[in-house]
């Protein structure tokens, strides 16, 4: 007899008939004298009972070993994938430490400090008061105290995100690791990287 199970598996939602517009779903087949068999089915042949498709039934052992054979043709790839990941990874890491902000801080700081050093010559050639000259250099002062703090806060960040790092060597090993297909992570790549296997006759 068959029996009927709700529960998600890797194949779910997955196996569509061109036929029928519709589905597979997954039964298992019983036997006394031998171990039990898993099919999917078309559901409408499933319904019916009218075997009009080529591919009415499918043995899921089949289609694994089908599906292990096409995932393993993408383990040369696995050099280039991993590469890509771990400049991911750094991209991440480098907003974390922002350090796009520095970059833009260290630039006004810099503007302000030729600002400053511009005030004083103008004072020099008489171009501006001295008080004027206070004034302005109170103002750019104080900005420079808001960048210098801003810049501080963010060491404090990159330090705390230093200890955090993964070492890259570790990380590439367990990268290449996990793009190692076997008969045993089959199951995670199929619910991760497969959207839908079309059925045509």
């Amino acid at each position: 007899m068959y029996q009927k199970h709700q529960m998600k598996y890797p194949l779910s939602g997955k196996l569509y008939c061109e036929k029928h517009k519709c589905y597979y779903v997954r039964r298992i087949r019983h036997y006394k004298n031998k171990k039990d068999v898993i099919f999917w089915y078309c559901s409408s042949f499933h319904k019916t009972g009218k075997k009009d498709c080529v591919l009415a039934c499918l043995k899921e052992e089949d289609l694994y070993e089908a599906l292990f054979s096409a995932f393993k043709g993408y383990e040369i790839y696995k050099e280039e994938i991993c590469k890509e990941l771990l400049f991911l990874y750094q991209e991440c890491l480098n907003e974390e430490d922002g350090f796009e902000e520095k970059v833009l801080l260290m630039n006004e700081l810099k503007s302000l400090e030729m600002k400053k050093d511009k005030l004083i010559d103008l004072a020099l050639d008489g171009a501006i008061s001295k008080e004027n000259l206070e004034h302005r250099k109170l103002i750019i002062e104080k900005q420079i105290e808001g960048i210098r703090t801003k810049l501080e806060e963010l060491e404090d960040k990159k330090s705390t995100a230093e200890k955090s790092k993964i070492n890259y060597k570790v990380l590439k090993e367990h990268i290449l690791k996990q793009l190692v297909i076997t008969k045993e992570n089959l199951e995670n790549y199929i619910e991760e990287l497969l959207d839908k296997i079309i059925v045509v006759e």
